[in-house]
């Protein structure tokens, strides 16, 4: 059984523990010499659905240097304080209220992270035999635009477990344009955008009406009226996915979501000492997006389009003329 890092996490993981399998999703690899900030001092997040549910959510803040913070559920008045020394990791317990279940419901739920000193925050939720984890961003480096990248659920298991993304608002004013991918839970179909309103602290989950539906590609937008000062939080992931589809075992899979400017265009799969292959997917924003994989070829994807690639063994470059998004997965 994997234990929790003590060290900051360069980019945002996936943990997903199963009695089976054990898979771990690598969200985006920047090529670049530098992506959006991961330390701050002000953090929003939320907790998707954990299969049936989560038996423990938990926030992790990891410290360079000896600070103080608090851990809060703004809309709801719940919060939490805690000092932390330095080089240390600090485990605050998140109440299972957090936790969302359902579709299309705007709920108090958003989580807020605040401290005195720059920290690396993680969140985590356990259930049973499911975990995962995900690095979470600061408020300086969260969006308005966003493509989700979430799973699948599986398939023909009672249509128990399906994909799902949340949204969480920063600020007051907040009206969120949703444009899902597949028909949704609550009854909004594929590729019709509607509008959500939201103030600082609320919350705003999607699940795909199908256990087969996958709500990756959805695109997640601030409006006009909304404007650039109302940054949000998206999480994209499902309630029990499985990597590759079809395995027999799965578990719970989110992670937050880089916004659309902080996409790149070269990106490398990465070995895992252990695993003997990977999955890896390729998500693009705008239609002619032309992606070469190292030694495999080339695929051409338009906007909201994807690309997996299972059963990978060794690592490889991937190159595009546009901005994609690259998500890998353990098998």
């Amino acid at each position: 059984m994997i234990g929790e890092r003590t060290v900051p996490l360069p980019y945002s993981l996936f943990r997903l523990l199963g009695a089976a399998i054990l898979v771990l999703v690598s969200a985006m690899v920047f090529a670049q010499p530098s992506g959006p900030a991961t330390r701050g001092k002000r953090f929003w997040t939320g907790f998707v659905q954990n299969g049936f549910g989560a038996s423990s959510l938990k926030v992790h803040v990891l410290t360079t240097t000896a600070t103080t913070g608090t851990v809060s559920m703004p809309a709801t008045g719940w919060s939490s304080s805690f000092t932390a020394g330095a080089n240390a990791v600090s485990v605050i317990d998140v109440p299972l209220t957090a936790e969302h279940f359902g579709s299309g419901v705007i709920e108090p739920k958003g989580i807020l992270i605040t401290t005195q000193d720059s920290v690396d925050v993680t969140i985590s939720s356990f259930q049973n035999w499911t975990q995962d984890m995900s690095q979470i961003l600061p408020e300086t480096s969260l969006g308005i635009s966003y493509r989700v990248s979430a799973s699948v659920g599986v398939p023909n298991f009672m249509n128990l477990h399906h994909s799902e993304f949340l949204v969480v608002a920063t600020e007051d004013g907040t009206e969120v344009r949703i444009t899902p991918a597949v028909n949704t839970m609550d009854g909004r179909p594929a590729n019709v955008p509607y509008t959500v309103q939201l103030n600082a602290g609320q919350s705003y989950q999607v699940k795909a009406l199908s256990d087969s539906g996958d709500l990756s590609g959805s695109l997640v937008e601030g409006t006009d009226a909304s404007g650039p000062c109302r940054p949000f939080v998206v999480i994209g992931g499902a309630t029990c996915g499985s990597a590759p589809t079809g395995c027999a075992a799965c578990d719970v899979v989110f992670d937050q979501l880089m916004p659309l400017p902080a996409w790149g265009t070269t990106y490398y799969t990465l070995p895992i000492q252990g695993v003997n292959s990977v999955s890896y997917r390729i998500l693009a924003h705008e239609n002619g997006t032309v992606v070469n994989i190292s030694g495999v070829g080339s695929v051409t994807l338009n906007a909201g389009q994807s690309h997996s690639v299972s059963g990978s063994t060794v690592p490889r470059c991937i190159e595009a003329d546009r901005p994609i998004m690259v998500t890998q997965f353990m098998e």
